[in-house]
Order: C-alpha cells, then structure tokens, then sequence
C-alpha cells in the first residue's frame, strides 16, 4: 500500500464492494501518480490497463479494443477493473462512452477514466460526453502528498531537509524521483535542478505551463505574483493587462491548481481584512518563477554553484518560511491541539496591517498561531505585533502560539513563562512530530 493515500484506497475498495456496475473519473495534475496508485490498488485483482496516447482514430480504437480482450482472459466471477488512463484523448470518438456503458451492461466491471487534464474535465468533460455524463457515477481528485506522508516515505531523513525540499516540490511524488536523497539540499538543487543535463532543467516549465495556452501571459502573471503583487490591480499594474483579461486567467491557473485564492476568517474585524488576494500553491511553480524564470539567461552563462549563490542561497530560507504554515497546521492536528480538520472558507487572517498564520476556535476561545522562519530568533516584538494583529481582526485570544526558526529572545521566553497562553515552538520541535 503507498504511503499518504489511504483515503483513496477506502474510496475505490468502496466502489469493488457495489453491486453492478461502476464509471469513476479520477484526475490530477502530472506527476502526482495516478497511474502507480492504480496499479498498487489492482495488485492481485483481475484488471486490465488501456494508455490513450494520442494518436490518430484507429489506434485509440485498437489500444482499447486490446485492453478490453484482456479482461477476458479472467474468470467471470467477481467485478473487473479496466483503467482508461489519459482517457481525454478518447473523448472525440463519439462511440467511447457507448462503448463504456455497453461494456458496464455485460459484465460487473469498474471502468476508471484518468486524467491529467484537470481544466478539460473540470470545464468541458461533461458538455463533451453529453447526456451519457450522467452515468458517471464518482469524481475523484487527486491531491499532493501532506508533509507528514513525505516524511514516512524518507523515514532516514531529517525534518529540516525534508522541509526545505517540501517547500520546492510540494507533495508531487514524480517530483521528488528526480532528486537524489543521498545528497545535500544545495548539490540536489544544483544537479537536478539547475544542471543543463538535469530533466527538470529543461522540463521544469512545461510541467508548470501544463494544460495551459498563451503561456506568455501566464509567464507574466506568475512571474508579476512571484515578486510579491497578488491583488488584481497589483496585476494590471504590472503586467499591463485589463483586469477582466487577468481575471480569466487567474480562474485557469486556481483551476489547474497553480495558484489558489487566499480568503480570511469570518471575524469581527472583517472590515480589517484584505481581499481579492493570490498565491501561487503549485510549489515547483513559485519556486520556478522566483528563482529561474527571472535570470534564465545568466543561469545560461553562470556555472550552478555561481547561480545558487548569487540568485538561490539569500532568498531560500525566507521561500521556505513562506511555506512553514502548512507543515505548522499539520503538526498541531496531528499532537490534538487544533480539532480534526473540517471544511472551511479559510483559517487565516489576512489584515491590511497584519496577518495570522492559523487561527481557530474552540469552546476555550480563538488559538492564535504565528510563523517566523526567515529570522534565526523571535523576539518579544513579533509576539506583541501578533497581539496587534489580534486587535486588527477584533479576536480575543485564548491562546498564542508562535513558532521560531531556532529559537527566541529572553524577553519572550520570561513573558512565557509568566502568561500560561503563550506557547513558544521552535522548527526542531515541530519537525519531532514527523520524525
């Protein structure tokens, strides 16, 4: 069984246990593997696998037609699976579903239709296939690995390095294949990223880019929203764009899973907050746009040691505190201080003075959490700038927590152990929790 994928596990061993038969689309960006979990989840069951790879109408019909044949290579008890993968490529052959459906007609089968296409499935599957799209039973999208999950799988790796490369790759697993885990954070960010013989070199950006046209204006919104503008009139500023244009944009790239919208906390300040704010979410994407897209050509001219220590080593750690929230939030669900995850709008205050990483709210009041990773030490200052931010969005809070690089100054430590609701964490207790 993979690791970090026990909820799709349940989802599909759900759908074997139904009677009849069943059509389930199950997509996600590249790299996220799709394909390996299916096939570790049909180990030792009677399937079979169809690739659409593009091509013309008659070798689409005769890859199916194969995979179909060899579904019947198994006994006719029980239900079959048949894996259609990057089945958008089937989609203008008008006979494909009728072909599904007939098949789920004649025997029990589970009939799952992958897809890396998030925009086409979320946007134009359902107009594509017709009234047939109602016989869909079950939509599943993957999502990236959680930080904990990465954390199993590279058991002999310590928090921080794991951190550090989380906060680059995200939990895409394809990703992460392309680094060497023997080696230093700064020698894979050399060798397997920056080397002109390295594959994320050269492929880097298509995966970012992927799905997508017109990549020239998505280069100009993701590099604008990589030096710091996430407003909509950031955007028209810099980019020279009609805000109408950017907002369609914008819509594909939180689509596509690029970039996602940040909204605060209902709260009582809430003429406090900031609105209409972006980030990129995609961390290959931000630290591609941060990092590489703006000096590609002294990239060209620099060895990889020269470029990491010019335009890489400064800026590094203040990218990876940006991203410490999610690691934060994770650790204080899985130690019971935060509740169980629920949905929810946001968990964040986003003030026009100041923001807050994590909030939430329990019988006891509001649980106020505060990141600084891009300073060696915390001091008494940022806890009392957090006490303002609380002001700002007009929360009384039961307790402050706040999470250091490395440590904190001794006014802070002394108001700590004085006030039972200030919580001092520092990275190396968070990442304990993981290891």
């Amino acid at each position: 069984m993979l690791v970090g994928r026990n909820r799709e596990y349940g989802y599909f061993e759900e759908y074997m246990k139904r009677p009849g038969s069943q059509l389930v689309v199950f997509y996600g960006q590249k790299f996220l593997g799709k394909t390996s979990f299916l096939l570790d989840f049909c180990k030792d069951r009677p399937f079979s696998y169809c690739l659409a790879r593009p091509g013309c109408k008659g070798w689409l019909e005769k890859d199916l037609d194969q995979a179909v044949s060899g579904l019947h290579e198994f006994s006719a008890e029980g239900k079959k699976i048949l894996i259609v993968d990057e089945f958008q490529n089937l989609s203008k052959i008008e006979a494909f579903m009728p072909f599904c459906l007939k098949l789920m007609e004649q025997e029990q089968i589970l009939i799952i239709l992958v897809s890396s296409a998030i925009n086409w499935v979320e946007s134009s599957m359902v107009k594509c296939f017709g009234r047939n799209a109602v016989r869909i039973n079950g939509f599943y999208k993957l999502k990236e690995l959680s930080f904990g999950a990465v954390c199993r799988l590279y058991p002999d790796h310590s928090g921080n390095d794991l951190f550090i490369l989380y906060s680059i790759l995200g939990g895409i697993p394809g990703l992460w294949n392309f680094m060497d885990m023997d080696k230093e954070i700064r020698e894979n960010i050399q060798e397997n990223i920056l080397s002109d013989r390295s594959y994320l070199r050269h492929h880097g950006y298509l995966y970012c880019m992927d799905g997508l046209r017109e990549r020239g204006v998505y280069d100009t919104i993701l590099a604008s929203m990589a030096k710091g503008n996430i407003k909509l009139n950031d955007l028209y500023q810099t980019t020279g764009y009609s805000r109408a244009k950017i907002s369609v944009y914008l819509k594909t790239l939180m689509e596509q899973g690029q970039i996602e919208k940040v909204y605060s906390i209902e709260c009582p300040g809430m003429e406090n907050t900031k609105k209409g704010i972006y980030e990129i979410s995609n961390r290959f994407t931000a630290f591609w746009f941060q990092f590489l897209y703006p000096h590609e050509r002294e990239l060209a001219l620099m060895t990889t040691e020269e470029y990491f220590d010019q335009y890489i080593k400064e800026g590094l750690s203040v990218y990876c505190g940006d991203y410490i929230r999610k690691a934060v939030r994770e650790y204080f669900l899985l130690t019971g201080v935060m509740p169980p995850e629920r949905k929810a709008v946001s968990d964040r205050f986003v003030g026009k003075k100041h923001s807050i990483d994590i909030v939430w709210k329990t019988e006891k009041g509001y649980s106020l959490v505060w990141c600084r990773m891009y300073k060696a030490m915390t001091t008494y200052e940022d806890y009392k700038e957090l006490v303002a931010a609380a002001n700002e969005a007009g929360i009384n809070a039961a307790d402050y927590y706040l999470v250091s690089y490395i440590n904190f100054d001794e006014k802070l430590v002394l108001e700590s152990r004085v006030k039972e609701n200030l919580h001092l964490l520092t990275l190396e207790d968070i990442m304990k929790v993981f290891d």
